[in-house]
């Protein structure tokens, strides 16, 4: 797939695509370093209100509601 083929997606497409190549860091079990710096963010994070979070897939919900609402108008 070229850089030409995703420029002609549709939002939707390359939504799905980017959710199938995170997916396939999963699948492929895949290790990679993880930076130092990264303990001091998740530390600082972890001592943040999330009260008002909402879970990860009424998030991209939202996300392609908009979408969609932007591409019909």
């Amino acid at each position: 797939m070229s850089k030409n083929d995703i420029v002609h997606m549709s939002a939707k497409e390359r939504l799905a695509l980017m959710e199938e190549l995170w997916a396939s860091f999963d699948r492929d079990n895949l290790e990679y370093p993880v930076p130092a710096w990264h303990e001091e963010v998740l530390k600082q994070r972890a001592q943040k209100d999330t009260s008002n979070f909402i879970p990860f897939e009424e998030a991209k919900q939202n996300v392609r509601e908009a979408l969609d609402a932007y591409r019909d108008s």
